[in-house]
């Protein structure tokens, strides 16, 4: 019977690389015909979808749409606030070595910063800096030997080691449609200016195979009212959603990872029972994706051998990516912004709307440290008849530091932040505070080196070497000394040399001690 090694498989999900692209879009956007000229713009701003990630040889291929909201104020005599919004869809393809069809791949898109020329007032050049991040990812079986047969008298030497198993992925592609009513204090919506949507309120939990996960859809809304003034108006609606994910052996102990994404979004008015527009029609696409890391302990084979025959074993090392910390931490960003340099007084406020950023990332032992700004536009009403609705913006710096134990320089840290909340205040009419709520998140990763016995044949004993040992040996240990290295190299046995010496396999050696071995007979 030949030498065999017993084998435990599981999976692991190593990144095969990634790469970050920064590139420029720039489009010319035209008024359509149904819209009046542009005398001056208020904001322009926009969102970025990522809608694709493909894989082929060597290269990834991530699509996905810059959708541009203008709002301005029109040439017409009544001087009206209007609006444009349109979709300008990219391509771009990045180098990854290593990446192949077929394997998994993750990207994320963020607007680094979007600004526009007014060419004539029935034309608008913008130019937008988008980064889109894009990581491949490799999904593959591993073995580890956990003991060897075939042979009598066989020798093995084994250790306990934890391994962060890849149970598996899922990625939920679904849509959410409810239909809104508006409240009574509201009146009846003539035409929608801009509609802002984001996630909050993200959780999970696990039940019965299946991650469960829930979150809130925020909608703000800024639109025209059907009244004598055509006065502007603004609401916010909230849609929760709870969707079932399967992950093949999910439980309790598991590490789970969710991503959420939203990739597109429509909200539209709609008639009531009585033919006025006082219902919105709400619609989002999101992404929900989900990772799961289980720690399991394996016994691994690290050396065999056996006094009767030659074993000759292939080693090897594999490596895996180990999570060394999934840090949570919120970071609050205030301010006071102040508006008599800048533009009239405040009368109403009817949204900021920020967006935040990070502009440098430093990694120190057991320290993190985010750099960047949020940038906050406020929609007003001002008292200024000529022009009653302006827009002031201001950035706001922000450095936050997060204590991570075990973090090291040479690790691999995933930081992303997502603005969770966002509030304000007047405090007077030409001053207002703003408090923005950003949650961190922060995966730290390390390279696992795994040594494994991938190989073991049978070879030829030295019988001359053998029969030219003396049949007592008197041993003095040496510093690293083992019971079984010395075992090892006499051929000898760890029991033997245990009853021989009466000693106890706790007992531990110590340089300049005396061993006494006994040659076996061929």
């Amino acid at each position: 019977m030949s030498l065999e090694l017993i084998k435990k498989a599981f999976k692991v999900n190593n990144l095969l690389g990634e790469d970050t692209i920064d590139n420029v879009i720039e489009n010319d956007i035209i008024v359509p015909d149904v819209k009046p000229d542009i005398a001056k713009i208020l904001l322009l701003d926009g969102d970025i979808f990522i809608t694709g990630c493909d894989t082929g040889t060597d290269r990834a291929v991530v699509s996905g749409c810059l959708l541009v909201k203008i709002l301005y104020i029109s040439a017409d005599e009544k001087r009206s606030v209007k609006s444009i919004t349109t979709n300008i869809p990219f391509s771009y393809t990045t180098d990854i070595p290593g990446a192949r069809s077929g394997v998994k791949s993750r990207a994320k898109g963020r607007i680094e910063h979007i600004d526009y020329t007014l060419l004539n007032e029935r034309k608008v050049n913008i130019k937008a800096i988008i980064s889109v991040n894009c990581k491949v990812f490799d999904e593959t079986e591993r073995e580890i030997a956990s003991g060897i047969t075939g042979i009598d008298d066989v020798q093995v030497l084994k250790d306990d080691i934890d391994i962060n198993t890849y149970l598996g992925s899922n990625k939920v592609n679904f849509i959410i449609k409810e239909d809104l009513e508006l409240p009574s204090t509201k009146p009846t919506i003539a035409e929608i200016l801009r509609n802002d949507l984001n996630i909050s309120g993200k959780d999970f939990k696990i039940s019965d195979g299946n991650v469960v996960v829930k979150g809130d859809i925020n909608i703000s809304t800024l639109y025209i009212a059907d009244d004598e003034t055509r006065s502007m108006q603004y609401m916010e609606n909230q849609l929760s959603f709870t969707q079932f994910i399967e992950l093949e052996g999910v439980s309790e102990d598991t590490d789970v990872n969710v991503d959420f994404d939203l990739i597109d979004y429509k909200v539209e008015p709609s008639e009531d029972s009585d033919g006025e527009n006082r219902n919105l029609k709400a619609e989002a696409t999101i992404n929900i994706y989900v990772t799961g890391l289980c720690k399991n302990s394996f016994e691994v084979l690290t050396d065999a051998y056996s006094p009767k025959t030659r074993i000759i074993l292939e080693k090897q090392q594999f490596s895996i990516d180990e999570t060394v910390s999934d840090n949570r931490s919120q970071l609050i960003v205030k301010d006071t912004l102040n508006f008599e340099d800048f533009n009239p007084e405040v009368r109403e406020i009817f949204n900021v709307l920020s967006r935040c950023n990070v502009s440098d990332t430093q990694i120190e032992d057991g320290k993190l440290t985010l750099e960047g700004s949020v940038l906050n536009n406020v929609i007003y009403l001002s008292n200024d008849e000529e022009q009653p609705v302006f827009c002031h913006s201001k950035e706001i710096p922000f450095k936050h530091v997060v204590e991570i134990k075990g973090l090291r320089s040479d690790m691999k840290v995933d930081t992303s932040i997502e603005l969770e909340h966002c509030n304000y205040s007047m405090l007077s009419t030409d001053q207002i505070e703003v408090r923005c709520a950003i949650g961190v998140n922060a995966r730290v990763e390390t390279t696992k080196f795994i040594p494994v016995i991938n190989k073991a044949t049978e070879g030829v004993i030295d019988e001359k070497k053998i029969l030219s040992m003396p049949s007592v040996i008197i041993y003095i240990v040496q510093p690293g000394d083992s019971l079984w290295k010395i075992a090892k190299k006499y051929s000898t046995t760890v029991d033997n040399l245990l009853k021989v010496n009466n000693l106890n396999e706790k007992d531990n050696l110590m340089p300049g001690q005396q061993l006494l071995i006994l040659k076996r007979a061929i």
